[in-house]
């Protein structure tokens, strides 16, 4: 490792791109001086699945099947079986597994972890046995959405340190900067490029300015735009959905696989193992029409009581386009409102508005965009790059790299920097995304850092322009609240129960000296680090003043 020039005390960093569907790992190769994609189970893409099972030695353990076998394995044990667990992070849903007869639950932090320590050992053994490197991976460079709360930040870094990563070496990166590093890293010119990333879980607009005549290229977050719920898993549903209208029509709309309870002669077995074959069939056939005019569905049967369903349709590219979708499908209600009756011509449409709020964001237009570059596996779907033509009048960028593969390689870029801290790489000056802020008394929020403002390297640090005070008479403490304004652009006298208004942390300050309501005052600095985490302090401004941190580690206890 020596020879390498390698930073011994950094270890060996991994750059992953943990996405909803499925996951990519890459590494620096120093042998050819490029980034490499690793063959994960003989596959550069990875399902972000995990299966539990029984342990053969212990009954009262549970084994793990990861990866492709996880994600076929749903189809017979859709119970014990997770998928698309990044999009529980940022939220304090549990996740409720069953093997056998037993009940296991887990936090999304953990399964997240499972998938990104296994995820590790393939790397390792990967750097082990072909590279002839010795240790391990210590550290890692993780993307993460750019419209990510930082809640949805907080339980990432969590899930890698679970994982087996060191704590100090877990560096966050916004998966379009990330992606931008595969795109900048050969550029030679000056440029501003618009980054659609249309993902497996989320869709992420960012647009960057690419400076390059230096002779190693600078890459600045001009603006950022997206939306969490918005996905390739969402489009799958449209294609599920018009299976599950040709199966409505075969059983003259007599049966519910999505109701458990109502008795229709289906068990709830059944309909589980149904449903997940659904699932799987729907998006084999999305990945097959961004390649074909059509795709074939055949399941046979589908079902086999009361009596056998068998499914065998065609989708051509143009129903897939036009089909609205009518059934909930499983999803949650205010999801499900969000896409009914929408087409895929729909999403895309939706996509593209968040980009003309991206651009409007940095007083851009259309025509002051250079290059588009495509992220995310649904990016290659047809009608994407239709629709980008339409809009900017040209084609998208024909990348050498598969847009599935160049986050994490970008990802591995920053790896080489850190390994490497003498080499000159791709510079990234990243931006905050969201405002954030305290409450203040009658639960108006006051915003301290806004979104779009530089993080230098050495962290963004924002005291607040006014200062908190006691409202009461003789108090020795006071509620420090902060929340993030996932919603901005509404102007001013925000309230924290207004929608978008996500709460991050609470803690008291504690040890204010009494006096009368209104003396004793408090600053509050916000801290935002190159790790794109949070660091929040509280300061009593009285000579004898008591101070209170909310970590990142205290953060959403």
């Amino acid at each position: 490792m020596g020879t390498l020039g390698l930073d011994m005390d950094r270890g060996l960093f991994l750059g992953i791109d943990f996405g909803t569907t499925n996951s990519v790992v890459s590494i620096f190769d120093f042998r050819t001086g490029e980034a490499q994609t690793l063959q994960i189970d003989g596959s550069a893409i990875f399902p972000t699945a995990v299966q539990f099972e029984p342990d053969p030695e212990d009954e009262e353990k549970l084994s793990r099947v990861f990866g492709v076998q996880a994600k076929e394995s749903a189809i017979i044990y859709p119970q014990s079986t997770v998928l698309s667990v990044k999009r529980l992070l940022g939220t304090d849903e549990s996740i409720k597994v069953v093997v056998g007869e037993k009940e296991h639950l887990f936090t999304p932090v953990q399964i997240a972890g499972e998938i990104l320590g296994y995820l590790k050992q393939k790397a390792d053994e990967h750097a082990q046995e072909e590279l002839g490197l010795a240790g391990e991976f210590s550290g890692c460079v993780l993307t993460v959405p750019a419209n990510s709360t930082d809640k949805q930040k907080k339980m990432t870094k969590d899930a890698a340190v679970l994982a087996g990563f060191d704590e100090d070496s877990v560096y966050l990166r916004l998966e379009p900067a990330a992606a931008a590093i595969s795109y900048a890293i050969n550029e030679t010119s000056d440029k501003k490029i618009l980054v659609y990333d249309f993902g497996g879980g989320t869709f992420d607009a960012c647009i960057l300015k690419v400076d390059a005549a230096g002779g190693e290229p600078s890459i600045s977050i001009l603006s950022t735009y997206g939306d969490n719920n918005l996905g390739g898993n969402d489009a799958d549903k449209i294609v599920m959905d018009m299976i599950y209208e040709e199966f409505k029509n075969l059983t003259n709309n007599e049966i519910d696989l999505f109701d458990e309870t109502v008795d229709d002669g289906v068990s709830k077995r059944q309909k589980k193992m149904a449903l997940a074959r659904l699932a799987q069939a729907a998006t084999q056939a999305k990945e097959r029409l961004s390649q074909a005019k059509s795709a074939k569905v055949v399941l046979a049967p589908l079902i086999q009581e009361p009596k056998f369903v068998n499914i065998n349709m065609e989708i051509t590219r143009e129903s897939f386009s036009e089909h609205k979708r009518r059934n909930a499908l499983g999803d949650p209600q205010e999801l499900y409102e969000k896409f009914r009756d929408k087409n895929l011509d729909d999403m895309v449409g939706d996509t593209l508005r968040c980009v003309d709020s991206s651009l409007a964001a940095c007083g851009l237009t259309e025509a002051d965009i250079d290059e588009v570059f495509l992220v995310g596996g649904s990016s290659a779907l047809p009608l994407v790059s239709e629709r980008i033509k339409e809009k900017f009048g040209r084609e998208p960028f024909k990348s050498k790299i598969s847009p599935a593969l160049s986050i994490s390689q970008g990802a591995a870029v920053y790896c080489e920097m850190i390994m490497m801290p003498t080499v000159k790489g791709p510079v990234v000056r990243e931006k905050t995304i969201h405002p954030l802020g305290v409450e203040l008394a009658g639960r108006r929020f006051l915003e301290i850092v806004g979104s779009g403002q530089d993080i230098p390297s050495s962290g963004l640090t924002v005291e607040s322009s006014e200062l908190l005070t006691t409202n009461f008479d003789n108090v020795t403490s006071m509620a420090i609240v902060v929340y993030e304004n996932t919603s901005p652009g509404r102007g001013k006298n925000l309230s924290v129960s207004q929608a978008g208004m996500k709460r991050l942390a609470g803690a008291s300050l504690r040890g204010i000296p009494q006096g009368p309501r209104g003396k004793e005052k408090v600053k509050v600095v916000f801290n935002v680090g190159q790790d794109n985490m949070l660091k929040v302090t509280a300061k009593s401004m009285s000579v004898d003043g008591a101070v209170t941190e909310l970590s990142v580690d205290e953060l959403y206890e």
